[in-house]
């Protein structure tokens, strides 16, 4: 069962994280969609770039186009650092993947290109890598994302996982938390302990998210923490504070659920703590009937399938 020690991002000045980063590259990734957060992400590899120098030492944009041509979120991020690096997810070439979306599909080409283009040479463990959501609000984000993040990393955990207070953060309080309280295995321990399983603010070494698996959508941020528990890593929970960003329609939360939930049953199984018989089987469809405002049955059907990638080090 991997350990998880809980740290304080106001532990970590820029004058610590540069002194732990020694000979380390660290690289920070923001992931986009459409236009939508085009000015938010220019503002924050802006602040950055301002607050971190000498400890950042490469921006990548991880943008998914929602038209078929250039989008301001590539202009914005190369305005606020001309050396960022834009991976266009829509159609990047990894040897196992086809042209699926999704989160978590992203990340993990994002991690092919730094390991194949931005890596040169350099050792696994000396390579970290920083995900940050681009949507966060700006009177919640600061260099204390990255910096806390970072440093744990450097100080010698394999994953950092991003903790903080947010008002809402239904998918967390009612479904993951509960969720990974419901079984217990010494195998899937790690998880209740946890401040906030579905964070996408995660840093790591590139061997720790070469050795993982990816799920494709919803499921990614599940999927990790499974891995991490069942695993020998060494797991730093950081304390980043207050948070919020834009928050899901109660659809949106809906199917975020069932993909968390299948993702959730299918690594239990994976991992041979789930065994289904009699026929189950972990659906790819979410299904709802209910009464609408208008007192009217309705009925909703959603195709969920996420492929499950195997780690990244069988393609490299």
């Amino acid at each position: 069962m991997g350990e998880i020690s809980y740290l304080d991002a106001k532990e970590f000045t820029a004058e610590r994280v540069r002194l732990l980063k020694y000979r380390s590259r660290v690289i920070v990734v923001f992931s986009t969609f459409g236009e939508r957060e085009a000015e938010l992400v220019g503002r924050k590899i802006a602040l950055l770039d301002g607050e971190m120098g000498g400890i950042i030492d490469g921006f990548v944009l991880s943008h998914r186009r929602q038209g078929v041509g250039p989008e301001i979120t590539e202009a914005r991020a190369r305005e606020a650092h001309p050396d960022t690096q834009v991976v266009i997810c829509n159609d990047y070439a990894v040897p196992d993947m086809g042209g699926e979306p999704g989160k978590g599909a992203d990340m993990r080409r994002c991690l092919y290109y730094i390991n194949t283009v931005m890596r040169k040479g350099m050792r696994e463990d000396d390579v970290i890598v920083v995900f940050l959501d681009a949507d966060v609000l700006p009177e919640y984000f600061g260099a204390h994302f990255a910096l806390g993040l970072a440093g744990a990393v450097l100080e010698g955990f394999d994953f950092a996982k991003a903790g903080f207070w947010r008002a809402m953060g239904r998918v967390k309080k009612y479904v993951a938390q509960p969720l990974f309280s419901a079984i217990e295995h010494p195998g899937l321990a790690a998880l209740s302990r946890l401040s906030y399983p579905l964070a996408g603010e995660v840093a790591g070494s590139l061997r720790f998210f070469n050795s993982v698996s990816f799920w494709q959508r919803y499921g990614v941020e599940t999927g990790i923490d499974i891995d991490v528990a069942a695993g020998p890593y060494r797991t730093a929970d950081v304390n980043l504070g207050r948070y919020d960003h834009e928050h899901q329609n109660e659809l949106g939360i809906q199917k975020m659920a069932f993909g968390i939930i299948r993702t959730y049953l299918m690594q239990l199984r994976d991992y041979g703590i789930l065994e289904l018989r009699d026929g189950a089987r972990i659906a790819d469809t979410f299904r709802e009937t209910s009464i609408n405002e208008q007192c009217e049955r309705v009925t909703m059907e959603f195709e969920l399938t996420e492929k499950k990638y195997a780690p990244l080090r069988s393609v490299l």
